[in-house]
């Protein structure tokens, strides 16, 4: 099942907020997420797999610009992703001051209901109008 979500992230990186050290003779970790911890996903995290565990929570901060009318928006897929992933609240936007072009990020948050997985695609676009995206984004997340 699928859920997909439009979207171009602000920060760089996957992070979570408990970094565990890497394995003995190992250069790098994975990181071990358990429930109820988030995993903050950002620009470069486009086309990753991301697992998470049941009760795990995912934020989604996607980059744009106040003013100019576009804003992160999921794209609707048919069949949606069987509950894998579900909506925490609605979207928020984080602007850096009033003057229009001023960065943006808008903030998505998610949790992991169910084991399975969701693609989640994210579109930066206008509301109005048919035009295609500016900029999509797109990761796959894997909860057990």
């Amino acid at each position: 099942m699928v859920l997909l979500f439009a979207a171009a992230a602000v920060q760089s990186g996957c992070h979570h907020d408990s970094a565990l050290p890497a394995p003995s003779g190992s250069t790098s970790a994975t990181p071990v997420i358990e429930a109820g911890e988030t995993v903050v996903l950002g620009t470069a995290d486009d086309g990753k797999t991301i697992d998470l565990p049941v009760g795990g929570s995912l934020t989604l901060r996607l980059a744009s610009h106040a003013g100019t009318g576009y804003a992160w928006a999921p794209v609707a897929r048919d069949g949606g992703d069987g509950g894998v992933l579900s909506p925490t609240g609605e979207r928020a936007s984080e602007v850096s001051s009033d003057t229009p072009g001023a960065p943006k990020v808008d903030v998505y948050r998610l949790s992991a209901s169910r084991a399975g997985t969701a693609t989640v695609e994210m579109a930066l676009r206008r509301p109005w109008g048919n035009e295609p995206p500016a900029k999509t984004w797109r990761v796959t997340v894997t909860v057990h």
